[in-house]
């Protein structure tokens, strides 16, 4: 039991006390300044105790491990022995023992350890009579034995501390009263090294049997032990010293505080050199760190900041480092008093030598508006110095931050102080944390040394490598690895510079110097063969008159030709500073010659001695030269010491002499040849044929000399004979310094020294130094200067031109490499042309030039119009270009113009998915490992994954992407599968877009999966396929239906992201049944007439009048699962997750502990329900959930949706409110941050709207988070007769009798749609009706479709019009006698204009009968070109008539052809009636098509593209306004920040002047979003609302001249900082605007492809 604590001053000795239950003995732990541990006994029965060590690792088979120590043994009977013990409470093995007396001297004794468990050293005593026993380990434990390591596995150090119930504050009772007071109890220090017991304990603990017998650590002389305690320790042979006694004491007078030593969990091992300092956290003590000037009222002091008094816990840091909280502990500077000349010095252990690896490592934290700088010596014994080793200025911030400190090899005992100065003005914080030594021992004994390339020291006998041997350091320990060395090839410039000397051909000298170079944050502290500021060491001052790239040469003496052995160099260079450039070493053979370079280290490399070991062959005598070169500033001091040579051979005579070369210049641009013709035309050089301007340089030869071509930018250029092939530099942008920053041509063989690491040897085109290529010089100008290469000014290009080159950016400061397109104006009397840009911007430094080479343009010529008409596997583009059918709808316009890309063309196109919202039809595999992400720019991870999206090309899109970093492991499988696709499709293809660029990337499959599991494999990528986007195309086909799976398995490496993007099956690739019909509404029993649905109450209700706001069933059965008003306590009210998302939107219950709200809405109790965004662990921020109503047919003017939604710092999360429409997706409402631990209400106006969904999106804010919850949904006012009556939604609705409005498709179609049926009236007035049966069949056909009067009526349905009963007739096929596959063809007799998205079919069909029902496909049909599919549909539809009404499309005027299919037996008729066209069929034409403008989307009407989306409804329908978002929530709300900044999501405010700059500042690069595509040249700024240029002479001039954001007045007080960069885009097509920048990253030096 522990006893209350007694007085202490703070920073006194402890004095431990052990009270047994029974109060009749009682013993004290003394730890005075005590010397030694004593055993005593007095009364009782036999005694025995042990003293247990703290644990070790297994020593393993082959290892051993040894403890020394002394012991002093009395006369009388007993035993002292050394055993073993693995776990607590296990059986001891004993392993020494000894009974016999030495009578009055202290014996040495050393034991060998072997155990293959952990273990403990227990010292057990057993007396037979009154004894004093004293032992003195003075633990010297080996760490090496043979190969052996002994690891000490450390115990810590705790003050456990008395706490007073009431007030749960720590006490310890006062000398002089009994009343409590509040001091500090500080833990004995600990030994450094082995333990002598000088300083403390050193880990062992006391352990006994009974209450008689304890351990005590005493002074000899002092000891209150009396009798049989040694009269000298053995330490220090004195009556001073120090040992272990055990024993009891006579009772003492006052109670003194407890100090218990525990040992809790152990820490990671380290080696036994430093056992209790050698990696400390100070959870359990300060391990022999100590305030050296104690008394001031300015002192370190360990503990923790809980533990202080409230008045000090300010002077400590809030969490220490090792834990992370404020009961974690630390040493920490207290200031309890003032004054002027106080000092705080934290002094270390002592330390006898270290290893010349050693290096210290802790964390510090000095943070405050007068924390003042801190400074760390070492002082070492016996040498009168004081080095600082560290140092820290002033305030560095409220943070931890590691020190690294080279102690290398110390021969002496050593020690550090770390001082502070108060001088009365100290106010922060100031703390240490964490110390660790590593590297620190020398080598262990070993008997021999295996093979011949080690020495065996003389006294240690280690074991090093031969290279160590004579290289100016200690490696032994005894030295004899520094004996008998050759004169001459050792320097370590304690005594000058030995035979080495000075160069008279470079700019200037080497310097020996002692200490610090004179210029701060550059150069070394110490020297390398010392460690102490007394060593001397050479290095170059780099600071004026030196100026950039001057250089100093070393030189060694002359060596001998080497014969089989190479001649060893090895030196210790040290490279720190910010604008540190070169140091290399050179052999020469002639002595007015560089030389060749054998080693070349360039900019910092860290505050460190390293090491280099250069082998020299050479068949000539040699000199060595070593050469440091001058960076471009003053901070770039390099060092170099301890230069030595081994297995080489002096020569004595002089080297011979050799020459030089020169570098190339750069090319300028061509000049243009003088033409004749006008201003708009261009004059060809052999004819004088005038042609137009616009067809010159568009990499098509018009003229029969292709003089037009002469002057423009060639389709490749290689650069050999130094031609620039058009290319030229941009003047206007490069610097005006007397060395500008800028473009040269060169080669590999012009490379002259110091340039080897800046820019290839060798050219991309033929691979030899012969070859050319162009670079930009970063030895000339400045950081961040730019220079421009440009093409000449390009007419027009094709619409898959490509640019592609090679290019090489190696070294560590090199900076970035940029691509544009500059367009030129668009106006009706100007020529509109585009400029290529390749810009390189300087880095930090010159170290690292950007190079290029085989720069080409590949298919950039324009599409030239066919002089032929298209072929039947063409699409006839509306530019009347021919293209592929393949290439039709691929999301990659082939066209020129997009026709091939229209989604009215390509709706049909079955799983097309951009992914710009979510994953369509495509559907995450429930039995893999983990999903596919949804992703907008880049991955997370650099070094993998695309900067752009391939639909948009730009960071705002969207693509798919599995992530290959934590948590997923090397085989996790993440699969998409698509919906099922009929087995009767024809000519089936898979296209998609794929990246896959990183060093470990893994391997994407795709496979075909039948319906019954049989699978087969399409593809199989593995590893880097290259920084860009590739087309893929798959072809499909099964025997039966079947669908597709991708599978995406993670590579070795977290840089290994796989990318999707533009996922389409072909036209030809049919849904099969299943997929694309949904099942027959149930009827009842036929209760209910065919197409109607039944009410729950029994009434029957039109598939049109469901989710309209009516309750047209009257008990609400057509309202119930449309997503409607909802509280969410009876369910989802049709609400529905969508299935392409990695989480969801989940229905719970309020909770005090989750990250959801504590209350619903409704209830406002924990029983009540909402919606909330699902946390989930492996929840990663960005992460989407989509929640979605059904589509409701139409809202009122009045419609308003209202919600209450909760977010808070807790449940968090973004919600985000769409409208998804037939013409896009738009959002309406968002919000971000958190407005409280409440819920708040949102009102959203709908207003008048028709056919569309309403979409919540939750979005995950931050990893593993959620919680945020919507509930109480209501619509209100919505019902559409709300509104006033006669007043329809859009100029072409048809407004019925009865006031009714429907779409004008709806009219006329057979079908009563208007209430009073009037749209079925005077039918045959419209233009319509004389379309109606002009059909006639087509002669590819293998037979003809018929009339129902010539098919039984026993196997035909009635018609759909008068049935039942009546004898109405339609058309059918009759598949009796008519082979499976058969097809029977139906179309319009004449044409119907051009149009696209205007004209609707209308029809009713009949499929039913056997399973081997085939196809019905509806076709455009042209003169020339191929049939486009509108519509198919597949397999037995049911026993009704279906009706279809779809929308048909083409560029050129068109036929509508109806396609059947037969199967395989005789039930497979399929019939067609009542087909009908809209009046848009008739009375559009070609003016619905807007080639080259923007296309009403509602209304027959063109406006000039720039009109769309300019905040003015320019369309009669408003639908140039309907402008979808790029990305869900683009720019998100601007309420909070500055007029001339720009508000991220996340509520940070950034500069304006930082918005579309080409990288990402918001956390969520919603900055880059919706940007504008235009290039400023000359540092002028584009206005994002109005596309123009703003001069600089305009920016900062207190004038607005850019109302969006103004960027032109952003950031005027100052300069920006930083390094604007983006990643890598390897592949560009320049039919969009090429933004591409290429920046450095760490990489093999080999030229990449673009």
């Amino acid at each position: 039991q522990i006893s209350v604590c007694a007085p202490l001053p703070l920073f006194s000795p402890c004095v431990c006390v052990w009270t047994p239950e029974t109060q009749k003995q009682r013993l004290l732990l003394f730890i005075f300044t005590a010397h030694f541990l004593s055993m005593t006994y007095k009364g009782g029965k036999q005694p025995l105790a042990t003293l247990r060590s703290s644990f070790f690792l297994p020593t393993g088979v082959r290892q051993r491990c040894q403890v020394t120590f002394y012991y002093h043994l009395p006369p009388q009977d007993g035993a002292l022995s050394v055993g073993l013990q693995t776990h607590q409470g296990g059986p001891v093995q004993e392993v020494w023992r000894q009974t016999e007396a030495q009578k009055e001297r202290w014996t040495r004794t050393t034991v060998t350890i072997e155990s293959r468990d952990r273990f403990q050293v227990a010292f057990h005593i057993s007396l037979s009579a009154l004894t004093s026993w004293s032992v003195d380990p003075n633990l010297t434990w080996s760490e090496r034995v043979g190969k052996c390591v002994c690891l000490f596995y450390g115990g810590q150090v705790s003050c456990p501390a008395l706490h007073d119930p009431e007030t749960g504050q720590v006490k310890v009772c006062s000398r002089e009263t009994p009343e409590p007071t509040m001091v500090t109890c500080t833990p004995p220090s600990l030994s450094a090294d082995a333990c002598d017991f000088e300083s403390g304990q050193c880990g062992w603990t006391s352990t006994g049997l009974g209450t008689q017998i304890q351990w005590h650590r005493s002074r000899a002389g002092d000891s209150p032990l009396g009798g049989a305690a040694p009269l000298n320790d053995h330490s220090v042979n004195s009556s001073e010293g120090e040992a272990l006694c055990l024993g009891r004491p006579a009772a003492q007078r006052h109670r003194v505080c407890v100090c218990v030593r525990l040992f809790l969990r152990p820490p990671l091992p380290f080696f036994l050199l430093f056992p209790s300092a050698a990696a400390c956290d100070f959870e359990g003590g300060s391990c022999g760190w100590y305030e050296n000037a104690p008394g001031d009222g300015f002192d370190w002091i360990w503990g923790s900041r809980v533990a202080l008094q409230p008045d000090y816990q300010d002077q400590a840091p809030p969490q220490d480092h090792s834990t992370d909280t404020s009961k974690g502990h630390s040493m920490f500077v207290v200031k309890t008093t003032k004054s002027l000349s106080q000092k705080a010095e934290l002094r270390s252990p002592k330390f006898r030598q270290s290893a010349s690896g050693c290096t210290l490592s802790f964390w510090h934290y000095n943070y405050g508006q007068a924390v003042g700088a801190a400074d760390m010596y070492l002082r070492v014994d016996g040498v009168n110095n004081n080095t600082v080793v560290w140092r820290t200025l002033y305030d560095q911030g409220s943070r931890w931050l590691r020190v690294l400190i080279q102690l290398g090899r110390l021969t002496r005992p050593f020690h550090f102080s770390l001082t502070k100065l108060s001088l009365g003005v100290f106010d922060g914080v100031s703390a240490l944390d964490d110390i660790r030594f590593e590297d620190c021992a020398l080598p262990p004994p070993v008997p021999v040394c295996q093979g011949q390339q080690h020495f065996h020291c003389r006294d240690t006998k280690a074991c090093i490598d031969r290279l160590l041997v004579c290289d100016l350091t200690d490696d032994c320990g005894d030295t004899s690895d520094e004996d008998h060395c050759a004169q001459g090839l050792q320097c370590d410039f304690e005594d000058g510079l030995c035979n080495w000397t000075q160069d008279d051909v470079d700019n200037f000298d080497w310097t020996r110097i002692q200490g610090p170079t004179p210029t701060a944050k550059t150069g070394p502290w110490k020297d390398h063969s010392l460690g102490t500021v007394l060593g001397h060491y050479l290095y170059i001052e780099t600071s004026a008159p030196q100026a950039f790239r001057d250089t100093a040469v070393l030189l060694s003496p002359n060596f001998g030709p080497t014969a089989h052995q190479a001649c060893i160099f090895r030196f210790h260079y040290h490279m720190f500073g910010q604008h540190v450039y070169k140091l290399a070493v050179y052999k020469r053979t002639s002595r007015d010659a560089q030389g060749l370079l054998l080693w070349a280290q360039y900019g910092e490399q860290g505050n460190l001695w390293l090491r280099e070991t250069l082998h020299i062959r050479s068949s000539q005598p040699f000199q060595v030269l070593v050469e440091g070169t001058v960076g471009d500033d003053l901070n770039g001091d390099i060092a170099i010491d301890d230069l030595s040579f081994m297995d080489c051979l002096l020569y004595d005579g002089d080297l011979p002499s050799a020459g030089l070369t020169t570098p190339w210049g750069s090319s300028g641009p061509p000049t243009e040849a003088p033409n004749n013709c006008s201003h708009e035309q261009f004059a060809c050089q052999e004819t004088g044929r005038c042609i137009d301007a616009g067809r010159r340089c568009d990499f098509r030869g018009d003229c029969a000399d292709e003089s037009d071509e002469v002057t423009c930018v060639q389709p490749l250029c290689n650069f050999e004979g130094g031609l620039m092939c058009g290319w030229h530099q941009n003047t206007s942008t490069s610097s005006e310094a007397e060395h500008p920053f800028q473009w040269f041509i060169g080669q590999g063989a012009s490379l002259h020294p110091g340039e080897e690491n800046h820019r290839p040897a060798w050219d991309h085109s033929s691979a030899s130094h012969d070859g050319f290529y162009v670079y930009a010089d970063s030895s000339n100008g400045a950081y961040g200067a730019i220079a421009d290469l440009l093409t000449p000014l390009i007419s027009r290009t094709g619409p898959q031109c490509t640019l592609t080159f090679w290019y090489h950016m190696n070294g560590i400061t090199v900076g970035t490499l940029v691509g544009w397109t500059f367009t030129g104006p668009h106006c009706a009397r100007c020529l509109s042309f585009q400029q290529i840009i390749l810009r390189a911007k300087r880095g930090i430094s010159y170290i690292g030039d950007v190079t290029l080479d085989d720069v080409a343009f590949e298919d950039c010529a324009p599409l030239l119009t066919p002089d032929r008409q298209c072929h039947t596997d063409e699409f006839t583009c509306a530019n009347d270009f021919c293209i592929s059918k393949d290439n039709l709808c691929d999301f990659s316009d082939h066209c020129g113009d997009a026709s091939d890309e229209d989604p009215r063309i390509c709706g049909h196109f079955y799983g097309r998915c951009d992914f710009e919202f979510d994953l369509c039809s495509w559907r995450q595999w429930q039995g893999d490992d983990f999903d596919w992400l949804l992703r907008v720019g880049s991955t997370p991870t650099l070094g993998t994954g695309p900067s752009a999206d391939h639909t948009l090309q730009d960071p705002s899109g969207h693509y798919i992407y599995v992530e290959s970093s934590f948590p997923q492991t090397v085989g996790n499988v993440a699969k998409l599968s698509s919906l099922t696709i009929s087995r009767l499709s024809r000519d089936c293809k898979l296209i998609f877009y794929v990246h896959m660029a990183g060093r470990s990337m893994g391997s994407l499959l795709v496979y075909q999966v039948t319906v019954s599991n049989q699978q087969r494999q399409l593809l199989n990528l593995t590893g880097d396929q290259g920084n860009y986007w590739q087309r893929r195309q798959l072809a499909l086909h099964a025997d039966e239906d079947f669908m597709v799976l991708i599978e995406g398995q993670v590579g070795k490496g977290g840089k290994g992201d796989i990318s999707l993007d533009d996922i389409t099956f072909t036209g030809e690739c049919l849904p099969a049944a299943s997929a694309s019909s949904p099942a027959p509404p149930t009827t009842s029993d036929g209760l209910c007439p065919s197409g109607y649905l039944q009410c729950h109450g029994g009434g029957c209700y039109t598939p049109r009048q469901r989710c309209n706001f009516v309750d047209d069933c009257v008990d609400g059965t057509d309202e119930e699962e449309c997503g409607t008003s909802c509280d969410f306590e009876h369910g989802r009210c049709g609400w529905k997750n969508s299935l392409a998302d990695n989480f969801d939107w989940v229905i719970g219950l309020g909770s005090l502990q989750s990250l959801r709200p504590p209350v619903d809405h409704t209830l406002g109790t924990q029983n009540g329900h909402f919606a909330y965004l699902e946390a989930t662990p492996a929840g990663l921020r960005g992460d989407k959930a989509h929640m979605k109503s059904s589509r409701w047919t139409e809202s009122s003017g009045t419609c308003r949706l209202t919600f209450w939604y909760f977010m808070s710092p807790k449940a968090t999360g973004i919600i985000r409110l769409y409208v998804k429409t037939d013409h896009g997706l738009s959002e309406v409402w968002n919000k971000t941050g958190s407005p409280g631990d409440t819920w708040v209400k949102a009102e959203v106006p709908l207003r008048r709207l028709r056919d569309f969904e309403i979409i919540f999106e939750g979005v995950r804010s931050k990893d593993f988070g959620g919680g945020a919850a919507i509930d109480d949904i209501r619509f209100e006012s919505c019902q559409p007769g709300d509104e006033v009556p006669g007043l329809c939604l859009l100029l072409t609705d048809f407004m019925c009798a009865n006031k009714q409005c429907i779409d004008s498709h709806l009219v006329c179609d057979y079908k009563a749609d208007c209430d009073d049926g009037s749209d079925e009236v005077d039918c045959g007035k419209q233009t319509v009706k004389r379309q109606v049966c002009g059909h006639g069949q087509v002669r590819a056909s293998d037979w003809d479709w018929e009339r129902s009067e010539t098919r039984p009526p026993e196997v035909t349905p009635c018609d759909h019009v008068t049935c039942p009963g009546g004898k109405g007739r339609f058309i059918y096929i009759n598949s009796v006698a008519q082979k499976e596959g058969s097809v029977a063809i139906i179309s319009t007799w004449a044409q119907f204009p051009a149009s696209v998205g205007m004209c609707h079919v209308r029809f009713f069909y009949y499929m039913h009968g056997s399973k081997q029902i085939r196809t019905l496909k509806v076709y455009t049909a042209t003169d020339a070109g191929m049939n486009l599919l509108m519509w198919s549909t597949s397999g037995n539809q049911g026993g009704t008539w279906k009706y279809a009404n779809i929308i048909v499309s083409n560029y050129k005027p068109f036929r509508v052809t109806f396609v059947a299919e037969v199967g395989v037996d005789g039930d497979t008729d399929i019939a067609l009636d009542d087909i009908s066209f809209s009046k848009e069929c008739i009375t559009q034409g070609t003016n619905l098509i807007c080639l080259e403008s923007f296309q009403c989307q509602l209304v027959p009407q063109c406006i000039s593209s720039t009109w769309q989306c300019d905040g003015e409804a320019d369309c009669v329908d408003g639908s140039d306004e309907f402008c979808p978002t790029k990305m869900p929530g683009t720019l998100g709300p601007q309420d909070r920040c500055h007029s001339s900044e720009f508000q991220c999501r996340s509520g940070q405010c950034i500069p304006s002047l930082l918005r579309c700059d080409g990288v990402a500042d918001c956390q969520g690069a919603e900055d880059e979003f919706a940007c504008p595509v235009k290039l400023c040249l000359n540092d002028s700024l584009l206005c994002e609302d109005t596309h123009d240029c703003v001069p600089p002479s305009q920016r900062c001039d207190g004038t607005v001249d850019c109302v969006s954001f103004q960027p032109d007045e952003s950031s005027c007080t100052g300069e920006l900082a930083g390094v604007r960069h983006a990643g890598s885009a390897l592949r560009v097509s320049i039919g969009k605007v090429l933004n591409m920048e290429v920046t450095r990253v760490k990489s093999p030096s080999v030229p990449k492809r673009v």
